[in-house]
């Protein structure tokens, strides 16, 4: 990774965290996606919409969490001043609002788009 060392290397750099924060947060609701239609649907007392709640937050948590601990941990550190980190650091907070209401709104618009899916089932039980 290339050092930054001055303010227009810096602005690339935050620029191109908040693309990466929105491409994050799709590819994580596409794989949370993926993985709600993986698990069945049970007959009877149906409760497989608690798996996929769980899947669903964990996936969400694991994304966010780790594209901030990367930023904070390895991208952060290639910034020699520190002026210039903390203004990273703070830009990295942004990001991880970002991330996290793109995949929250976006996530239950969907399950309420797609109601009758497996995806739309994570809101709860469908009222018949």
């Amino acid at each position: 990774m290339v050092p930054v060392t001055n303010s227009q290397q810096l602005n690339q750099l935050m620029n191109g965290t908040m693309v990466y924060a929105i491409v994050v947060a799709i590819v994580a609701l596409v794989v949370a996606l993926i993985v709600a239609n993986l698990f069945p649907w049970e007959g009877g007392n149906d409760r497989s919409y608690v798996k996929r709640r769980i899947s669903y937050i964990v996936i969400g948590v694991v994304a966010v969490l780790g594209f901030w601990l990367y930023n904070d941990l390895v991208v952060a550190e290639t910034i020699r001043n520190v002026g210039f980190q903390s203004m990273f650091k703070a830009c990295n907070v942004k990001c991880l609002f970002i991330n996290l209401g793109i995949y929250v709104v976006v996530g239950v618009v969907l399950m309420f788009v797609f109601r009758r899916s497996k995806f739309g089932s994570i809101l709860g039980k469908i009222k018949k």
